[in-house]
């Protein structure tokens, strides 16, 4: 079981790696949508706070995300 939660983990990993430093462009990071709308505001605010930061930051903490899924995938195995 350790095993197939350590592979979905460390293919989420990837996945978020592979979007990050491929598909996304600069307005993608972006959040463009008020604040209420979707019922989450934790999220929301999060988000807005984010969208305040330069791009090439929040591209860092994204590329940071999908390594650590790898490295704890990678552990888990």
């Amino acid at each position: 079981m350790d095993a197939f939660i350590g592979i979905l983990t460390i293919a989420w990993g990837f996945f978020i790696l592979y979007s990050s430093l491929f598909m996304m462009k600069k307005g993608d990071y972006k959040s463009k949508s008020p604040i209420g709308v979707s019922g989450y505001f934790e999220l929301e605010s999060l988000f807005r706070l984010l969208s305040r930061v330069p791009w090439q930051l929040v591209k860092v903490l994204t590329v940071l995300i999908g390594l650590s899924f790898v490295t704890f995938g990678t552990i888990l195995m």
